[in-house]
């Protein structure tokens, strides 16, 4: 089962510059329980229509508001394909995801969701 909270705590995910992604990553990440198996794409969804579309179809404050989601993972991606086709439809809007491995188990998908060695592209080949 995956979770999805605004890292700063808050109603509203709102921080203020990259300082203050530093500040509630530091505060969150002491209070995390990692639980598997891992399903990114309802949270990804979540993301895009609640957060990235909105504030950009809505020209909150005034389009300077950049998402970034900070998916912290202890395993590969059950979901793959959708995670991937959603990760590419969100690559033209102001959007990040930082993915954090921790432990030792298998990050093959990781890998591949990063995109170093090579541009990710979902099943239509967008």
């Amino acid at each position: 089962m995956s979770r999805c909270w605004n890292l700063n705590g808050q109603k509203e995910p709102y921080v203020s510059g990259t300082s203050g992604v530093l500040e509630a990553y530091q505060k969150a990440i002491h209070g995390t329980k990692l639980t598997g198996p891992t399903y990114f794409g309802t949270f990804l969804n979540r993301v895009k229509s609640e957060l990235v579309e909105n504030v950009s179809e809505k020209g909150l404050f005034g389009n300077r508001i950049y998402s970034v989601l900070i998916i912290i993972t202890d395993g590969n991606c059950h979901d793959m394909e959708i995670t991937k086709s959603l990760l590419v439809d969100m690559s033209s809007m102001p959007f990040s995801a930082v993915v954090v491995g921790v432990g030792d188990s298998d990050f093959a998908d990781m890998e591949v969701l990063d995109a170093d060695a090579c541009v990710l592209q979902d099943m239509l080949g967008r």
